[in-house]
């Protein structure tokens, strides 16, 4: 089992529509029928940073998952909103769970 945790950094005074379009995009993607992702907030570091992880059954799904989430309309226009409220592109790890 795999998690993908992203981190997102937004504009200065972005946070609060961020936060709503990663929601969006988080129920998008859980109708699509891929699992829905647990939203966290910071509650120090970068103001308004948001994180998201996803579970997986292997890293060979995830990467699967990747033309097919690229192919969902209804996720992409979600992101075309959140990129521009970005201070840089988000950060992808791939976190192998142990126990």
């Amino acid at each position: 089992m795999i998690v993908v945790r992203r981190t997102y950094i937004p504009n200065p005074g972005a946070g609060g529509t961020l936060l709503g379009l990663v929601k969006q995009a988080s129920a998008e993607m859980e109708t699509a029928g891929f699992s829905r992702p647990r939203i966290l907030r910071t509650a120090f570091g970068d103001h308004g940073t948001i994180i998201t992880e996803q579970s997986w059954k292997s890293l060979k799904d995830y990467d699967s998952s990747r033309d097919l989430v690229r192919a969902t309309q209804r996720i992409t226009q979600v992101f075309d909103q959140i990129y521009p409220l970005l201070a840089s592109t988000h950060n992808t790890e791939v976190l192998i769970e142990v126990d």
